[in-house]
């Protein structure tokens, strides 16, 4: 029977999926008739719903009248480059005259962690600076008094001082604070942000900011599906930090940077979606602003686009799919109001034929030859964009190059965009085989309403290989405004705190949102707790940022690479002054 809150461990069975959903009406009494799945309530119009992972939700069954939309799956990894162990690297140091050092302001870091017995997180009466940490992993009986959440365990400030004292003792600390960070990127990447400097060559750009944490629970059906040696985190797990969060913010009153090292591939990348939706709602409140990466995927071949001319004209795109890779999904989007289908060919040459444009049916074929099974679902128009958008999902896959021919059946433009999952879910040398590196930033920095910040080798000024690019076009007609990056910072060997007190060095673009999260939160300590600017949103700092920028002689801003140029925090304050 499905429950009015699941039992926890339905997160952590690898025979449930979890999807996010918006509903309306009594979606706990509608599910007490249910019995193959579970609903958990995260706020009075989202919810979860944990389904056996070989069925699918079918709108038309009665069990789901409640339901306005369902997100489709959507997977989120780290935006960094392995991080490598070490004793003796520098890193990009700020030489600031300013008196900023992020205090009054809490910084979010919704990642794998926190190593809260390091002393990079104490002040210099070594009480902590976290002041709090809700692990989305912890079973427990005990739920927090002041914020609601949906499964997991909030400690609070007082439980991990004493949990501190306790180890400081030779007691065990984590009988009493059991959260432990064992991948260490959100240790790191908390360092880079706000590191005491206890290690000087470990101080963050905001030493005295406060810290909430939060550990996302990984999406361990979806990681087992893919044989991945990453972890997986689910929209359903990041959606409900974010509303964690944007309780904790309007519950406290401090100004809040909430930092989000995470992307997907999936998605329409316009900036609209059902998280990006989300991300606007609480950036509309003065002193909340999301700062992420724009992930590591423009030179990992997973994104292709093109243009049909005419009705019945067609166009065909190359997967080459690695021995590796055992399952895969494919996402397709074609511009409103253009209508597209699709017609799969093997690596053997046997195809499915035009799979007919059927809205809420899941058309299933098995290829004979390959014995890969696929799963097609067109949504048109999607609820988010009004566009076409077709999924597909293989199933005991077979390596080889797979095609895609899409006919166009109504024409106006004819552009269709396609991305494979990023990479560490696309394993292996898979990839397209015309691939377009534009288009390759990641949701939600896609959105407009966070502070989305690119890579550049501080080193020699620049722009690393990896690190996502815009749409073209959007940078040539000013009238589009998504999928704009906003800054670009320093992305390479960051020498940070890692866990059971070791350092170690970490690249990509979770480091560069690192350095600009930082500089956020010197935003709202000058603006908001010092009275200078009061009522910032994520708008005002948008702004400040943007006029706040090194630009390179010969570069055209904003493109595709940079945004509004390299980050420099001493020329914000300065343009402000």
């Amino acid at each position: 029977m499905s429950e009015i809150l699941a039992n926890e461990n339905i997160f952590k069975d690898v025979n449930y999926h979890q999807y996010l959903v918006e509903y309306e009406g009594d979606i706990l009494g509608e599910s007490l008739n249910a019995s193959d799945y579970y609903v958990t309530i995260i706020n009075d119009r989202y919810a979860i719903i944990s389904l056996q992972k070989d069925l699918d939700i079918n709108l038309n069954d009665p069990y789901f009248k409640f339901i306005i939309y369902i997100k489709p799956a959507e997977l989120y990894t780290l935006e960094d480059v392995s991080p490598i162990e070490a004793s003796k690297v520098g890193f990009l140091q700020l030489d600031l005259p300013l008196n900023l050092t992020g205090k009054g302001v809490d910084v979010a870091v919704v990642d794998t962690g926190i190593d809260y017995l390091n002393e990079e997180f104490m002040d210099n009466s070594k009480i902590t600076r976290i002041e709090c940490i809700w692990d989305q992993t912890i079973i427990s009986p005990e739920k927090d008094e002041l914020i609601y959440v949906p499964y997991g365990t909030v400690y609070r400030k007082d439980k991990i001082d004493n949990a501190i004292k306790v180890n400081r003792a030779g007691g065990s600390p984590y009988e009493i604070v059991p959260s432990k960070d064992q991948i260490g990127h959100g240790t790191g990447m908390a360092g880079i942000i706000g590191a005491t400097g206890k290690n000087p060559a470990l101080k963050g750009i905001c030493p005295e900011c406060n810290f909430v944490v939060v550990k996302l629970m990984e999406d361990i059906s979806y990681r087992a599906r893919f044989d991945t040696k990453m972890p997986i985190f689910n929209i359903t797990s990041i959606f409900s930090a974010l509303e964690f969060l944007y309780r904790y913010a309007l519950n406290s009153k401090n100004p809040m940077v909430i930092y989000l090292p995470l992307g997907t591939t999936m998605g329409n990348h316009k900036g609209t979606g059902i998280l990006e939706d989300f991300i606007e709602l609480i950036s509309a409140s003065s002193g909340i602003v999301v700062v992420t990466g724009v992930g590591n995927e423009r030179d990992s071949g997973g994104h292709t686009s093109g243009i049909i001319d005419g009705v019945n004209g067609f166009a065909a795109m190359e997967i080459v799919v690695s021995p590796e890779q055992k399952s895969l999904w494919v996402d397709t989007w074609i511009s409103v109001p253009d209508i597209m289908s699709l017609d799969i060919i093997s690596p053997s040459g046997e195809n499915t034929g035009i799979i007919p444009l059927v809205i809420n049916i899941t058309n299933n074929y098995t290829f004979i030859f390959e014995k890969t099974s696929i799963k097609v679902d067109y949504y048109f128009p999607e609820e988010n964009t009004g566009d076409e958008f077709i999924r597909v999902r293989f199933y005991n896959l077979k390596p080889g190059i797979w095609t895609f021919r899409l006919t166009s059946n109504a024409y106006l433009r004819g552009i269709f965009n396609s991305w494979l999952p990023q990479k560490g879910i696309a394993v292996g040398n898979t990839r397209f085989s015309a691939t377009d590196s534009y288009g390759t930033i990641t949701s939600p920095a896609s959105s407009n309403n966070v502070i989305s910040v690119a890579a550049y080798n501080q080193n020699n000024n620049n722009v690393l290989s990896y690190s996502g690019m815009g749409f073209r076009e959007k940078y040539t007609d000013k009238r589009k405004f998504s999928d704009m990056i906003d800054v670009a910072a320093g992305g390479v060997n960051a020498l940070t705190v890692f866990p059971n007190n070791k350092t170690a060095i970490f690249n990509g673009t979770s480091v560069a949102a690192a350095v600009a999260a930082g500089a956020c939160a010197m935003l709202f300590e000058w603006g908001i707790v010092q009275g200078n600017d009061p009522f910032m949103y994520a708008q005002t700092v948008k702004a400040y940022i943007a006029k706040g920028t090194t630009r390179r002689i010969g570069d055209i801003y904003p493109n595709p690479r940079w945004g509004y140029g390299i980050l420099n925090i001493l020329k914000m304050f300065q343009n402000i002054e």
